[in-house]
């Protein structure tokens, strides 16, 4: 079975700080369960004060109030980052009135108070057991699937499999993974995973890939349950990702599935067309780069967007950053190598001439 999970409230809030405001939010909920997804997620639990108008959510109770009349058929889901995570104190149990699924972004490694790079997964495994002894359905997403090797990515299967999930996701976090790449992870999973256990895919669109990919995915011979992630316009994190208006419509057309495209419009130029206008996303050559050399996405953002550099420029400054200063984006990192590109230049140049 195919299933199809929509994260405008969740991914979407990367752009706008998840802003929406309350009324969008609640007629993109309505909306939504109009379409017909399978999954809807409502967007992130965090340990921080909770705004009506925006999708952060620190108690079960703000999300049910979003869902006083849960539609059949549908699975409602929010998400957590277990580095940064809510502690499992102040989520309750799961009821008839909570959100069915809990996906926990797990990752590979973090750095510890002292700046070491240190192990993640077990804080990430043992976090992922609270939620499901919490009675919730889990997804497990483990950040940045590229950086795992083979022999790694099937440990981690095993591990969390462990705790009966009801997925396993596959994350391009930083849109940096063509169909090919994709479907080795998709392939090593499904050796070496439950069968009851679905796949999902989570792709974002830095090389214009995330459509390509997901039908490539969606049509894989893998005689299991899976998941795919998608939103209005894209709209999400860095470049953005699968457009739910595409893939609603090619699941309609290839496999005769009957979501709604017409709400995926309305929501569009009601909301998300202004949103866009402000603070856009999608393909860009910034974007391109930080795939290309494998950067935090929010580095294109900083030198593309708010800097305004040319691409060539960013091109420079990105080739210099060290590969763990790669991984997590901050503006006195971004700062530092900007400025050693520039003294580079400066110093070429004067050789030059």
């Amino acid at each position: 079975m195919i299933k199809l999970l929509e994260c405008t409230l969740r991914d979407g809030g990367y752009i706008n700080d998840w802003n929406f405001g309350s009324e969008a939010i609640a007629e993109t909920v309505k909306s939504l369960e109009t379409v017909g997804v399978d999954i809807l997620e409502l967007g992130f639990l965090k340990n921080e004060p909770y705004d009506k108008n925006r999708t952060v959510f620190n108690n079960m109770k703000q999300l049910e109030a979003l869902i006083p009349n849960k539609k059949i058929g549908i699975d409602y889901a929010a998400m957590i980052e277990v580095v940064n995570p809510i502690p499992l104190d102040m989520l309750s149990n799961r009821n008839e009135k909570s959100v069915d699924i809990i996906r926990v972004i797990v990752w590979k490694t973090k750095h510890d108070g002292s700046g070491k790079v240190v192990d993640a997964l077990e804080e990430g495994y043992n976090y992922c057991k609270g939620i499901v002894n919490k009675g919730y359905k889990l997804c497990v997403q483990p950040a940045r699937v590229d950086q795992y090797s083979d022999t790694e990515f099937v440990s981690m299967i095993k591990k969390f499999q462990e705790l009966d999930p009801m997925a396993i996701y596959i994350v391009d976090s930083w849109g940096t993974q063509n169909t090919e790449q994709i479907m080795h992870y998709v392939q090593l999973a499904n050796d070496n995973m439950k069968a009851d256990i679905a796949i999902g895919y989570h792709g974002h669109n830095n090389l214009m890939q995330a459509f390509g990919t997901a039908t490539g995915f969606i049509r894989s011979k893998i005689n299991r349950d899976k998941i795919v992630d998608a939103s209005i316009y894209g709209i999400g994190r860095g470049a953005g990702n699968l457009n739910v208006e595409l893939i609603t419509k090619y699941l309609n057309d290839t496999y005769g599935c009957t979501y709604e495209l017409s709400p995926l419009i309305e929501l569009y130029e009601k909301y998300i067309r202004d949103i866009y206008s402000r603070h856009p996303w999608g393909f860009s050559l910034p974007y391109y780069l930080t795939a290309h050399y494998n950067c935090n996405p929010n580095y294109g953002e900083y030198y593309g967007i708010t800097k305004k550099m040319a691409a060539d420029e960013i091109e420079g400054i990105l080739k210099l950053i060290d590969k763990d200063d790669r991984v997590l984006f901050t503006k006195a990192k971004a700062e530092h190598y900007q400025k050693k590109y520039e003294e580079n230049e400066k110093c070429r140049i004067s050789q030059e001439n």
